[in-house]
């Protein structure tokens, strides 16, 4: 969690961040409650380095071990029908 918390700190982190602050501060003085949810979600995202942030919307992918294993290896079998 603390390598989580301290590292890869992109600019579009730091931009979620700053969002999070004003949208708090806009909650804290004018009682607004979206933006206390907004608020709360962009700091979420900034903290721990979650979400759509600089187009990291999709997992990163592990690799299993079967490297070895190539397109060329795939044996398939057609089937035919009649009609």
């Amino acid at each position: 969690m603390k390598e989580q918390l301290f590292t890869d700190w992109h600019p579009m982190r730091w931009v979620a961040l700053i969002f999070g602050i004003g949208l708090g501060l806009n909650w804290l003085i004018n009682t607004a409650p979206l933006s206390g949810f907004l608020s709360l979600f962009f700091l979420f995202q900034a903290i721990t380095n979650t979400g759509c942030l600089a187009g990291r919307c999709a997992p990163e992918l592990q690799s299993r071990g079967d490297s070895d294993i190539s397109i060329d290896d795939i044996e398939f079998e057609e089937i035919k029908t009649e009609k």
